[in-house]
Formats: structure tokens, sequence, C-alpha cells
């Protein structure tokens, strides 16, 4: 159910079984204190009080994994096998996903760095390696999910549930849009707020559609070639505005967000979206 009994892992798009290792305990206990659970209190004191004045709790730290690999035969490992398997760890110096073979049926990722890779030596030989993992979050992360919905005139409503455990319940998709038309609006009715994309200037695909992708989580838009578009060739300029269902107009960007639950969408405006999510857990690191 977790990377204490799982026998593999996968990092940075390979799996530790492609060199020969497995995952192994020497001399050492499994350590899950660092699981992403643990939260501080933000707080000021105060003399003449007996309570403190607390501003709400944070996470006190993102999740690490320390644990050690082997050779699956028990042998030592070689020198290029050593050298082979460093490589490979230290492939990346950013976030990488990182998974392991647990065999759960909740499969759940991270996206980690090794951090730290200590040689772990008998009789003078090199029988593996105790490895520590640090994580760019304290959530887990279940399956990358794409969702694809072909809005037309008669056709322009969708739903989508989110159940992600962000601590306000909110989370930000991706969405790229695909169309020949020159404006489209898509609105969350739930959160009661649109964005408007004008798409004249875009150029278009061999397909004659414009293509671009709305980055919700990092507040950019780019191209099909992952370039990005500058904030006036999508109209969003000092004139703009977005309706909304109500009647009122929006006069700022809204970033496309889903609040915890179910959302109701509405577009104007022909296309295709493809909206992309993977919801963080708090699995901790089990």
């Amino acid at each position: 159910m977790s990377f204490i009994t799982a026998h593999s892992f996968i990092f940075n798009g390979l799996n530790s079984a492609d060199f020969g290792v497995t995952i192994g305990w020497i001399d050492s206990q499994a350590d899950v204190s660092a699981n992403g659970l643990n939260r501080e209190l933000k707080k000021t004191a105060c003399t003449n009080k007996t309570k403190s004045n607390v501003y709400g709790a944070e996470t006190a730290e993102p999740i690490s994994f320390h644990f050690s690999i082997v050779k699956e035969d028990g042998k030592e490992l070689t020198r290029p096998e050593s050298i082979k398997i460093n490589r490979w760890l230290t492939s990346s110096a950013f976030p990488q996903p990182l998974k392991f073979n647990d065999c759960d049926a909740y499969p759940l990722h991270y996206y980690a760095v090794c951090t730290q890779i200590n040689d772990i030596m008998a009789g003078g030989r090199l029988v593996g390696k105790e490895l520590t993992f640090e994580t760019n979050s304290s959530f887990a992360f279940s399956g990358p999910e794409k969702k694809t919905f072909v809005i037309t005139e008669t056709d322009n409503c969708f739903y989508l549930n989110n159940s992600a455990d962000t601590d306000n319940g909110i989370y930000y998709p991706a969405v790229t849009i695909s169309t020949k038309s020159d404006t489209v609006v898509i609105e969350n009715v739930t959160d009661q707020k649109s964005v408007t994309v004008h798409t004249q200037k875009l150029k278009a695909d061999a397909n004659g559609n414009k293509v671009l992708t709305l980055d919700s989580e990092h507040m950019t838009v780019t191209d099909n070639d992952g370039r990005l578009i500058p904030a006036g060739d999508l109209g969003w300029d000092t004139d703009y505005e977005s309706p909304v269902r109500s009647g009122n107009k929006l006069d700022y960007i809204y970033w496309l967000r889903l609040l915890q639950g179910m959302n109701t969408f509405e577009v104007s405006g022909a296309c295709t979206l493809t909206i992309e999510y993977e919801f963080p857990r708090k699995a901790g690191c089990l």
C-alpha cells in the first residue's frame, strides 16, 4: 500500500527494476515522519491574554522518503552499475514524477528530487544505496485525467466534479481550446465567473483551428507549440469584459477553477475543450 511494501519504483520515467535493483531495508526502519500531514499554527503571543492570536495553520514540511535499494540477486553493485544508477537518480535538478509499484488499487504519485545518495558498504563491497527523495508538496496526487468536450450551439454545457483535497477545496486545471470561432466564453456557472478569449490574432493550424492552453495554476496562456501568447492577442486589454449568466460583466481576468464538488460550465463559441487535472490527495507517504 506504500513505498514500505513496494518492491520497485518509477522515477523520471524509468523503473528501478530496469537497473536490477529492488527496494530493501538494511539496518534501518521505514521513516514516515515527514509525511506532509504535520501543521504549524501561525500565532502571536499575548502577554495580557490567556489565549494566543491564531491566524491559521500551515503545512510544516513537504513529504520526503528515505529507503534503500539493493540488487535483486543480493550481489554487490559493480562500478558501472553504480554509475548508471547515480546518473539516473541525479538526472534532474527539478521535481520529477515518483511512483511506487505497490500494487495498490488506488495508485498515487509524487513529484520529487533525489537529494541524497549514500553508498552502503559491507565487507568492503558496495551492497546497496540509501536514498532520500524530497517532494515539492505535502500532497500525493491521483492519476492524471483528461476530459474532452465538443461544444456546439445546441450542446454547450458540461459538468466536472472536483474531489481534490486542497485546503480550500479549490483546484486550478489546464484547459486547451481548439476553435475556429473568433470569440470563446467559458463560464463556471457554479463559481458565477467567466473568461473571454478573442482569437482573431492567433495563427490557425493546418485544419483551420486556433489552439491555446489556459494553465490556471501557473497563470499562463500558450499556443500549440508551447509559446507564451501575449495578453493583448487574446483581447485582454483595458477594455476587457466577460459576461456571466446573471447579466453582470467581469472586468478582470478570471483563471478557470473548480470549486469543491460538482461544477457546471456553459460555453459560448463552437470549440473543443480538453481539461487536464490530477487531484491532490492527503495520503501522506503511505
